[in-house]
């Protein structure tokens, strides 16, 4: 595995931490060249440890020993800020600028690589492979909807429970609501819990779909059934958390 090395002034210096989370990005420019250029641009305060273009080209920006300024506010469980403990990876493509550009599939598998080298040498679970949009999903929503979750899920990389979740029937009842908010913020989710389905609710309900639903689901049907799909993801996460 190629790595080219770009160096980006956007990092705070450490001699060592602990990663426990890798963040995937997408960069919502038209270009590597304006990635590189908006990346190592000093003013723009943003970082990333890798940036990969479409065709498979790895770029690293910050060494992984320091804190990249990729994630900002964000939350996991009960992590928060996780620049501190995670690696950044942008993966170059227009996002909502370019109305969800397909992923190159050249992209996709020099990101398979280096996620699992990452994963060799740190010891990060599956279950804490997560998206901007999963730690940050009233602010973000990259890598977006065409990110392809399932292809790595298949190649073993994150998790993803066997089964869609059947439609619902009927309305979704208050009740409902607030079961499913419990289980959305036991999953990891910064999620008010009020029994409604409030804007807050709709937003983490669009980053979840996007990531854990794969892509034969439309994004913010709120007509699913995903209380069983979310017991079975959780069970799922609490066995991926506990492998060494």
């Amino acid at each position: 595995m190629n790595i080219f090395i770009k160096h980006s002034p956007n990092f705070e210096e450490r001699k060592k931490r602990h990663i426990k989370y890798i963040i995937l990005h997408y960069t919502n420019l038209p270009s590597t060249q304006a990635s590189l250029k908006y990346l190592l641009n000093k003013r723009n305060k943003v970082s990333a440890h890798y940036l990969i273009d479409p065709n498979g080209k790895i770029l690293s920006l910050v060494e992984e020993k320091n804190i990249a300024w990729h994630a900002g506010i964000s939350s996991w469980k009960k992590d928060k800020n996780l620049n501190k403990n995670s690696i950044g990876i942008e993966l170059q493509n227009t996002g909502v600028a370019g109305k969800y550009e397909t992923f190159n599939v050249k992209q996709i598998a020099a990101l398979e690589k280096l996620i699992k080298d990452i994963q060799m040498r740190h010891g990060v679970s599956n279950s804490n492979i997560l998206g901007h949009s999963d730690i940050a999903p009233d602010r973000k929503i990259d890598p977006g909807p065409k990110f392809p979750w399932k292809k790595l899920y298949n190649k073993g990389i994150g998790i993803m429970p066997k089964a869609l979740p059947p439609k619902h029937t009927q309305n979704i009842t208050p009740k409902e609501i607030k079961n499913l908010q419990s289980l959305l913020r036991e999953f990891g989710y910064k999620l008010k819990i009020n029994s409604f389905m409030d804007k807050q609710t709709l937003l983490v309900l669009y980053a979840f779909q996007s990531h854990y639903c794969a892509s034969d689901l439309k994004i913010r049907d709120n007509n699913l059934n995903l209380t069983q799909y979310l017991k079975e993801l959780i069970k799922v996460q609490s066995r991926s958390l506990t492998v060494k």
